[in-house]
């Protein structure tokens, strides 16, 4: 066997078994820690795998259950406080739904700022909690309502402004739960949000309020971080539904097989109603055949394909491309911004053939 990612992965930090994770999570910084893509063996993505990214805290930062809850207020008709008891009380909801740190893949641009991700910044899980907006209909904002405004515990400044209309589309959620198990607090215990579809920055964690506002909400998560800048340092749009993007994740990039027939297996999301097909190709984008979708969940879970494929001696390079149920086609190329968000261009994969 070749030398995969897991391979290389030699450092281990001693926090990640008291956080409830796998130690083989590659650390990228003090807070942040990826899942080698070549984990991602199952179409839910265990707990103990799942990666862990924090703005600002150490991922171990926790939050007093007992002591905790939830304001609401700004422009509504009625100012609210809820407890996690009152919530759990309230008619719940599970989905699933792919989770992608708006920097994932960053490490296949060049010359960008940010953390340098790989491809294991994100995982599929199922979310139980409340519907936002069954939340917000307690509080009944007003129809000058434009924003709401989630602050996180971590830090007094984690503050990130959701369209109303989004806030109220009843698949947003508060969660409590990730695969039917309490959240862990690298995963923002007791309570977050869930906002399927859109860059992970805007599920904010360890939640502790929600400001409804009657005007775009310009606060640094916002207008500053996490906005696509051109060239030229123009802000050309904010993140939002990331891109339809899939990739390969057996056998590995670089791994050696025997020659002859293979599964290639690989998942595939998109932030705009899901995944419609997978493509893949092993002549450069030549020519593409449908791999079969053998596991999907809704139109926010990614989704797991199978392909079965021939591999010839010596070098194989083998390409998967996504369309979801929008039309949206993966690119050859992604666009280009400076702090390296929604890189989702179509990834190579190389294995070699013995």
């Amino acid at each position: 066997m070749a030398t995969t990612e897991l391979s290389m992965q030699i450092e281990t930090d001693p926090r990640l078994p008291g956080l409830g994770k796998d130690t083989r999570l590659i650390p990228q910084d003090r807070s942040n820690f990826e899942m080698p893509i070549a984990l991602a063996e199952t179409f839910i993505t265990p707990l103990e795998r799942f990666f862990i990214r924090s703005n600002g805290q150490a991922p171990s930062f926790d939050v007093n259950p007992t002591t905790w809850s939830l304001s609401i207020g700004g422009t509504v008709a009625n100012s609210v406080s809820l407890t996690l008891a009152d919530l759990q009380a309230m008619p719940s909801r599970t989905i699933t739904a792919f989770l992608e740190c708006s920097g994932n893949s960053r490490n296949r641009f060049r010359d960008v700022e940010g953390t340098n991700w790989g491809e294991g910044a994100v995982g599929n899980a199922t979310w139980t909690g409340v519907p936002l907006a069954d939340v917000l209909a307690l509080a009944n904002p007003l129809p000058e309502t434009v924003d709401l405004v989630s602050q996180g515990a971590d830090f007094e400044t984690m503050q990130r402004g959701l369209p109303i209309e989004t806030a109220c589309n009843g698949d947003v959620l508060l969660a409590w739960a990730m695969n039917g198990a309490p959240l862990l607090p690298a995963h923002g215990s007791p309570l977050r949000m869930i906002v399927p579809g859109w860059g992970a920055i805007a599920s904010t964690k360890w939640l502790t309020s929600l400001t409804a506002i009657d005007h775009q909400f310009d606060g640094f998560w916002n207008a500053d971080n996490y906005v696509l800048y051109d060239e030229s340092g123009r802000a050309v749009d904010r993140v939002r539904e990331m891109p339809v993007k899939s990739v390969i994740v057996s056998p590995g990039d670089g791994d050696s097989v025997a020659s002859g027939p293979i599964d290639i297996m690989g998942f595939a999301w998109s932030g705009h109603g899901g995944v419609a097909s997978v493509e893949i190709s092993n002549n450069a984008g030549q020519t593409w055949t449908q791999a079969e979708i053998v596991a999907e969940d809704g139109p926010y879970a990614w989704v797991q394909f199978r392909f079965r494929s021939q591999v010839a001696g010596g070098e194989n390079i083998f390409l998967s491309r996504a369309t979801d149920h929008a039309g949206h086609v993966q690119p050859a190329q992604a666009r280009w911004n400076r702090k390296g968000y929604q890189m989702n261009a179509i990834k190579p994969q190389t294995i070699i053939g013995t």
